[in-house]
């Protein structure tokens, strides 16, 4: 058996179920295109092959590489693998491993660099588009073979469908509810607004800044990434204190959402373990109503969705989240621990072998 994944470039959404998946099977060989080195995935010692994408001056130039990543997969060649599972976002699930077996992918999301431009600016990449014609062949080519997909969410379940013309098992990811739910030493200040993710485009953490201004409330905002002058401009123009929390430590951002009045989260996630994270936490999300949040945030009773994402909208949700019991929220997060995703992996993939 072997657990194949994308990429691993930090200790990420993605890299999580990858770990996950491959705690459930102890015994699988694990593969992936890179590794960056000092990501500390928990593998039980078990070493990660990789390929030639797996050299420093490629590992984090992705729109570069994008194009070879079915070629490096391929370069691996056609194993005799009884059993493989691919994590997939992107080129995952074309690899050969298992041409005589089973080939079971669990996808984060058709990629959306292909498939949804919309969500994902990166699609329209100008070094993309020569090739992107040849590479959905590639992709679609890739979907008939692989004997059964599992979603991350409804929202993508739709979405192979509507791109690979294939049914989906939803599998929601493990989230460290647990770590992010223990109980605090002190009561909960709830005094702001919090926004949290990489601070790259299509995340729109500035619309968590402009709805808290409106709001008149408060605002933190914690990550990282290139997106930081446009936040930061965002932050500079409100009239209410915003602070920047910078690569937060895992114990800062887990007081960081205890401590919130909640999570905006203005954006349209595949999953979204953010949003898991804060109502484990007890803070309600006010969130887009779309995405992997339409799954995970009880619309009225853990957060509200709202149909748009505008400073406007937001801030009016804001106002009302007074009325959310937290107690709701981590009773709602706790579908979304480890064990549960553990159990319904094991047996999706025990129905496909003997």
């Amino acid at each position: 058996m072997a657990v194949v994944h994308e990429w691993i470039d930090a200790y990420a959404g993605s890299e999580q179920v990858f770990e996950a998946i491959a705690g459930v099977f102890p015994s699988a060989d694990l593969i992936a295109l890179s590794s960056e080195p000092g990501v500390g995935l928990a593998l039980a010692g078990r070493h990660v092959q990789t390929t030639f994408l797996d050299k420093a001056g490629l590992r984090n130039r992705r729109s570069l590489t994008l194009p070879f990543m079915p070629v490096a997969w391929r370069a691996l060649g056609k194993r005799k693998y009884d059993v493989v599972v691919s994590s997939h976002h992107a080129f995952a699930h074309t690899n050969r491993l298992a041409e005589v077996g089973i080939h079971l992918s669990y996808v984060h999301s058709p990629a959306r660099y292909l498939w949804s431009p919309e969500i994902d600016e990166r699609g329209d990449a100008w070094a993309l588009r020569p090739v992107k014609s040849a590479l959905r062949s590639i992709d679609l080519a890739a979907a008939k073979r692989v004997t059964a997909y599992a979603a991350n969410s409804t929202a993508v379940a739709e979405r192979i469908q509507k791109f690979w013309g294939r049914d989906a098992t939803v599998i929601h990811p493990p989230v460290r509810v647990d770590y992010f739910g223990a109980a605090p030493a002190a009561p909960p200040t709830r005094d702001y607004v919090l926004g949290v993710g990489r601070w790259i485009p299509y995340k729109n953490l500035h619309r968590v800044i402009e709805a808290a201004d409106l709001a008149g409330m408060p605002v933190k905002i914690a990550g990282r990434g290139p997106d930081k002058s446009r936040i930061v401009a965002a932050a500079e123009a409100a009239r209410v204190p915003v602070e920047l929390i910078e690569a937060p430590s895992d114990d800062e951002l887990r007081d960081l959402y205890r401590n919130a009045a909640c999570l905006v989260f203005p954006t349209i996630e595949d999953f979204g373990m953010v949003p898991v994270e804060a109502q484990a936490a007890g803070t309600p999300v006010v969130a887009v109503d779309a995405g992997g949040a339409a799954d995970t945030v009880r619309d009225g009773r853990t957060g509200f969705l709202v149909a748009e994402s505008t400073p406007e909208v937001l801030s009016e949700r804001i106002l009302d989240v007074g009325s959310i019991d937290s107690l709701e929220c981590q009773k709602n997060a706790a579908r979304f621990a480890r064990a549960e995703f553990d159990a319904r992996m094991q047996d999706w993939v025990a129905s496909f072998v003997d």
